[in-house]
């Protein structure tokens, strides 16, 4: 019985460390610095819009929708919705 009970602990010991591993390696993978949106996925470089307003490269998922002459435009924050508001 000791045994069984040995060889189950052993187990979960070995995937605990296991699991571990992974997560570590999982972290080592993700570049600082990248470009990581929602989520935990990478932009590329479709996924990227530029700002009318100040010129700011930002994720399309991320983008503030602001209207600018009858149409939408994605604007990377409020100031630059307000901003837009203002001139048109």
């Amino acid at each position: 019985m000791a045994r069984v009970v040995l060889l189950i602990f052993a187990l979960f010991m070995l995937l605990t460390v296991l699991r571990g591993l992974r997560i570590f390696l999982q972290a080592v993978r993700r570049r600082p610095g990248s470009s990581e949106g929602p989520r935990g996925r990478v932009a590329r470089e479709e996924d990227m819009i530029r700002d009318p307003v100040c010129g700011t490269w930002i994720d399309r998922r991320l983008a503030l929708p602001a209207r600018s002459g009858g149409s939408t435009v994605a604007v990377c924050s409020e100031a630059c919705r307000k901003s837009l508001g203002a001139a048109g």
